[in-house]
């Protein structure tokens, strides 16, 4: 059997990868944000104009996240994190296999954003689904 780490570097080959820098730049364009870390996680603060979506209940919440979006919903890029990348692999994965052809996991999550020192918002400061 697969370690849990051993089944995200198999998959990781297959999703589109972003660092923390590149979504920084991707934040002025429109783009959809998902932080799909638990709830209790998201006390700790959030990526600016993120939308917070349990990884739980992300496929299921997906299509309203993207038509409240835009009317081209598949065209616009999705930009998914956790805390340290890996449940974003396996969220873009899922979200792929769906038909979201520009979905990307952000490399190092929510943990590369605060150590290079980008800016966090408050939870009350953010859309919940």
């Amino acid at each position: 059997m697969k370690s849990f780490q051993q089944y995200v570097s198999d998959i990781v080959k297959d999703v589109k990868e972003v660092d923390v820098t590149a979504l920084s730049q991707a934040l002025h364009s429109p783009c959809l944000v998902i932080d799909i870390r638990e709830p209790g996680e998201w006390e700790q603060g959030v990526i600016p104009s993120a939308v917070c979506c349990p990884r739980g209940i992300l496929e299921s919440k997906i299509v309203g996240l993207l038509d409240n979006c835009s009317e081209r919903k598949m065209a616009m890029p999705v930009f998914l994190y956790c805390r340290s990348g890996a449940r974003s692999v396996l969220a873009a994965q899922s979200l792929q296999n769906m038909g979201v052809n520009r979905c990307y996991s952000v490399k190092g999550g929510y943990q590369a954003w605060q150590e290079a020192g980008l800016p966090v918002a408050e939870l009350k400061d953010v859309t919940i689904c």
